[in-house]
């Protein structure tokens, strides 16, 4: 089954906070480096930087719907 990116994030930490929350809704995140960041590997390690959210093919609209922001009410 194929992964679909269902979010971006400038760290792992957020990253992991927006997997949390599809954890909560029983979906299944896996939380990886973004391929396209130009954070290079260097001396053996890999350099923090962002990252992305995926989750197989089958959960990603409901993904994107618990990811997306609040909508505003208006006054």
């Amino acid at each position: 089954m194929s992964e679909i990116v269902v979010a971006w994030a400038a760290n792992e930490i957020e990253a992991e906070t927006a997997a949390g929350a599809l954890r909560a809704n029983r979906l299944h995140p896996r939380v990886a480096t973004d391929p396209a960041s130009p954070h290079l590997a260097y001396a053996g390690g890999l350099a923090r930087g962002p990252a992305i959210v995926l989750v197989p093919e089958l959960e990603a609209d409901a993904a994107r719907e618990i990811l997306r922001p609040p909508k505003r009410r208006r006054r």
